[in-house]
């Protein structure tokens, strides 16, 4: 008997019956009478015949013998003979023809968005577990449901010699066998849904274990389950947000878009194992199809540039690779794809590596060759392509919020436009028909984009809200046939940058290969949202036309004009809508042209509107939300806020590349010479706060001298309760109750010490003046060198400097705060005392001033004046850093203003501000290192601002 895979204890399942349960009728028997999918037309009347024999209202046949007929007449069909996939593929075509219950898709969302480890679902089906494989991921593709945890058991099916023979029949009996296996095994059976609504001993198995059953009538002809709708009536949340996305209403989900002609085309993208659509390939068949498509490359050289650069493209995860990567998602945080290269020069790799593997594969790979590619190996192409599609993304999104401003440099024009419509093109054309490939030959216009971006240094690359190929497909494909149906077809369409930028680009390449014979779409990009106000990006009156279009990039606002002056439909298309407000203020703006202004989203977000009808907490809806959009959207938002961890995009991410990673290779460290160091414009430059491998590689690549450890970690509990927001994942590390470790780090801290380059120096920062043993003891517990020098974060006397010369011989920095009442006494204090030739003053302007921290402040005074401190300091001894957590520029300047008035300044430090934002802060176990975890923070994009400031001094 076929099982699902071992069940861990207290697992929860949903076990779901298929035929009759999900859907409204059979799928076997629709694939079997399906002209040309199964049978011969011959074989088709002879298997009606049989049915009728069988389950007609006088059966004279068999359920046995009606199986072994069906076989017959499929062997007898298909001379070419049948296999497990070609079972699958049937069954994935005819689920184009089944749209799950919408009550169904709406319990599966929930069921998806529960927290990880999430609830297994396992669909048990008496039908042939090949073809029923096939129909359950046809109906979740055709419902977007990607991400689900799912495994399907079945019938059997053997193929020897292409013909099908039946193996075992999962019958009645044999589902229950199945569901006491579970149960069994310590698994907690949720619900178990079943069209035989008879007394059977697995339903009262289950409800004697706690778990729910569902008996769902059959109801022919209904594109609505009452049974389910009886289910979800128990939780009002749910019933109406099945009510909401399955009514007759401008909101409500499309469902007819998985009917669309040439919804089957996307059967070519890849699997994905997530709810962000990125494509999820097992290892074994990746590394199968990589090495065929580079055998077909014959040029010397060609095919090892062709496997490196899509290897550089992917995510390797245990048994799996994910097509997308670290050249992918270069808006995420360090902790999630660690390594020292900045988001540009992930970019720039991702850019160039995209053009020369698509130019490979447009000369020895395509041409001619597409249809005849084995589908694992469309998957790769269409990686490369998915890659160049992104890259061009991110430049466009750059180019033109850089070009808002008025003289801004980095706005777009034609020929760079041209260059991101055709990226899309070429991915859109090897979904829908043939790669269309021309633009990546276009080597010169491809290089001065590169250099635009490059020069777009105070612009950040941005997350995307939507970037599923998957859903961005249904959405235009339904959205282009309820214009046609409207007789509507958009002039132009205006989208929403950066969650909802592909949206426009993709429709126009998508309606240019699927309906040639319609007009040309031109789409425009505005930055603008709803939420500016509470970002502090905008004011607080609502735009008006000028305004409005003034968020749009200069390259695009005549077009924009041309449209609104004409009759023609406009189109404001983004990809979800949580209050509808930024639609309905840009349609209202916009509608007082003569045009006619339509509104379209890709996503509703339902959760919030039910949250909202029923008086619970959720953002509030706008005045007549329900008549904001004039076209029906495809699925349910999956959000995407922008703070790290907040969304349901962020947290998939996390779940899916915050595997044990690898610390990067480290660059050579800068020469420490602590007065005057070459290579670095004259200032020495320390980071703090660097406590693991992946961090320290950011900032040696950065060109830091020197690093600071901190040893100032609170008593627990409340060092343990701070690291809680940063999900810790050795909750019981060894503690040392006597010395102020981050314990939690203290290992990734030890592997840190062993990877350390040389020339490159340690300081152990401390609040308060240890001993010679505490001060031993630290440096052997973090592994660190007897060479590291002590930073003391706290004031100091005579005496305990005298102390200190034997405890620190190594050398001392100490610190005196820029805000404090008696600078210039305490500044002359520590110059008199400390030896010029080992030591340093540190001079901070930070919140982390030894007096603020004593008195437990959260800000700093800032009323320092460089002038001022520069006539305290002039003519000092002992060199000064200069620290701050503001701009590397502002340091900077003031390490060479302070210079100018006579004060010896050996450099600067900093450290909050070449960290991520502390929600982005996580903590990840690096592999291979006895579980050690690293909280990573640094931030390479960050850094390199402080390189830049450095190498201009």
């Amino acid at each position: 008997m076929t099982a699902p895979m071992a069940a861990a204890p207290g697992q929860k399942w949903l076990v779901l019956d298929v035929d009759r349960t999900l859907i409204n009728t059979t799928s076997w028997y629709r694939a079997c009478v399906a002209p040309g999918l199964l049978l011969t037309p011959q074989a088709v009347e002879r298997f009606r015949t049989a049915n009728e024999r069988a389950y007609g209202l006088a059966p004279t046949l068999s359920e046995a013998d009606f199986r072994e007929l069906t076989l017959d007449l499929l062997n007898s069909s298909s001379p070419a003979g049948w296999s497990a996939r070609r079972m699958r593929d049937a069954g994935r075509r005819i689920a184009r023809e089944l749209p799950l219950y919408p009550e169904v898709a709406v319990y599966l969302r929930q069921v998806r968005q529960r927290p990880r480890p999430t609830t297994r679902i396992l669909f048990l089906s008496a039908g042939h577990q090949p073809f029923i494989e096939g129909v359950v991921d046809g109906l979740l593709r055709g419902a977007l449901l990607s991400g689900l945890s799912y495994e399907v058991v079945g019938s059997t099916l053997e193929f020897p010699g292409g013909n099908c023979v039946q193996g075992v029949v999962l019958d009645g009996d044999g589902k229950a066998e199945v569901v006491s296996r579970l149960l069994d095994a310590g698994a907690e059976i949720e619900l178990l849904a079943d069209d035989n609504y008879h007394d059977h001993p697995m339903f009262e198995r289950v409800e004697k274990a706690g778990g729910r059953v569902l008996r769902v009538r059959h109801e022919p002809d209904r594109s609505s389950s009452r049974s389910w709708r009886a289910l979800l009536a128990d939780d009002p949340h749910l019933d109406l947000h099945a009510h909401l996305a399955g009514g007759d209403t401008r909101y409500a989900l499309d469902r007819l878009s998985v009917a669309d002609r040439y919804a089957d085309r996307l059967d070519i993208l890849p699997p994905t194992d997530n709810s962000l659509g990125t494509g999820t390939v097992d290892a074994e068949v990746f590394t199968g199809a990589l090495d065929a498509l580079c055998a077909r490359v014959t040029t010397p050289g060609e095919a090892d540039r062709l496997r490196r650069h899509i290897l550089a493209c992917v995510y390797e995860d245990g048994d799996l690779i994910r097509l997308r990567g670290r050249l992918f998602h270069l808006a995420a945080p360090p902790y999630l794809l660690p390594e020292p290269g900045t988001s540009r020069a992930r970019w720039c790799e991702a850019l160039d590596g995209a053009l020369d593997a698509a130019a490979i594969l447009d000369r020895a790979v395509l041409p001619g060759r597409w249809p005849e590619l084995p589908v694992e190996q469309r998957w790769i192409v269409l990686c490369v392509l998915d890659h160049l599609k992104n890259a061009a993304t991110h430049a466009l999104d750059v180019l033109t919020r850089t070009g808002l401003a008025d003289g801004a440099a980095g706005d777009l024009d034609d020929e760079l436009e041209a260059l991101v419509e055709e990226s899309y093109l070429a991915y859109w054309s090897a979904v829908f028909a043939t790669p269309r490939l021309g633009v990546v030959h276009r080597v010169a216009a491809w290089q001065r984009m590169r250099a635009l971006v490059q020069e777009c240094v105070d612009t950040p690359f941005r997350m995307r809200e939507l970037d599923d190929p998957a859903v961005i497909a249904r959405s235009v494909l339904s959205l282009a046939r309820q214009c046609e149906e409207r007789g509507e077809w958009p002039t132009g369409i205006i989208d929403f940058q950066s969650g909802a930028l592909e949206l426009g680009l993709a429709f126009a390449a998508i309606a240019r290969i699927t309906r040639p014979h319609r007009p040309a779409v031109g789409v425009a990009h505005a930055v603008y949202s709803s939420k500016d106000l509470l970002r502090g990006h905008d004011s607080a009156a609502p735009p008006d036309l000028e305004s409005f279009v003034s968020r749009v990039a200069k390259h695009f606002r005549e077009r924009v004009y041309s449209w609104l002056d004409g009759d023609g439909a406009v189109l404001l298309y983004d990809n979800n809508v949580t209050t509808f407000t930024t639609l309905a203020v840009a349609k209202r703006v916009l509608s007082g042209s003569s045009a006619r202004v339509r509104a379209a989203v890709a996503c509703v977000n339902y959760d919030n509107i039910a949250r909202r009808l029923r008086s619970l907490p959720g953002e509030e809806l706008c005045e007549g939300w329900q008549e904001v959009l004039d076209y029906r959207p495809v699925t349910d938002y999956v959000t995407a806020f922008a703070t790290w961890g907040t969304s349901a995009k962020t947290l998939e991410l996390h779940r899916m590349y915050a595997a044990p990673a690898e610390p990067p290779p480290l660059p050579a460290a800068a020469a420490a010479d602590p007065v005057g160091a070459e290579g670095s414009g004259g200032l020495l430059f320390k980071v703090c706060r660097v406590h693991n491998p992946f961090d320290l590689a950011a900032v040696v690549a950065a060109g830091a001298h020197a690093i600071g450890v901190h040893a100032v970690s609170p008593p627990e509990p409340a060092y343990s309760a701070a690291q809680e927001r940063h999900g810790p994942l050795d909750r019981a590390p060894v503690r040392r109750p006597d010395l102020p470790l981050a314990h939690y780090e203290t290992e990734a801290i030890r592997l840190m010490a062993t990877m350390l380059p040389p020339g490159l120096k340690v300081v152990v920062v401390m609040e308060r003046v240890p001993d010679r043993r505490d001060l031993q003891t630290l440096l052997a517990t973090l592994g660190l060198p007897g060479s590291s020098a002590l930073q003391l974060q706290c004031r100091v006397t005579a005496a305990e400097l005298a102390q200190l010369r034997q405890t620190a011989p190594a050398g001392l920095v100490c610190a005196v705060g820029a805000d404090q009442e008696d600078f210039e006494e305490y500044f002359r204090f520590l110059d008199g005392a400390l030896d010029p030739r080992t030591d340093h003053i540190l001079v901070d302007h930070s919140v982390h001033q030894p007096d603020l921290i004593a008195a437990g402040a959260t800000d700093a005074p800032g009323r320092a004046r460089t002038e001022n401190l520069a006539r305290a300091m002039r003519g000092n001894r002992v060199p000064v850093l200069v620290a701050d957590d503001t701009s590397a520029r502002t340091v900077v300047e003031r390490c060479a203003a302070l210079r100018a008035h006579g004060v010896l300044v050996a450099g600067c430090d900093t450290q909050n501000s070449v960290e991520v934002p502390k929600q982005a802060q996580r903590y990840r176990l690096i592999k291979d290192a006895s579980g050690a975890q690293a909280l990573v923070r640094k931030c390479p994009d960050r850094l390199r601002e402080w390189t830049w400031a450095l190498d201009g001094a």
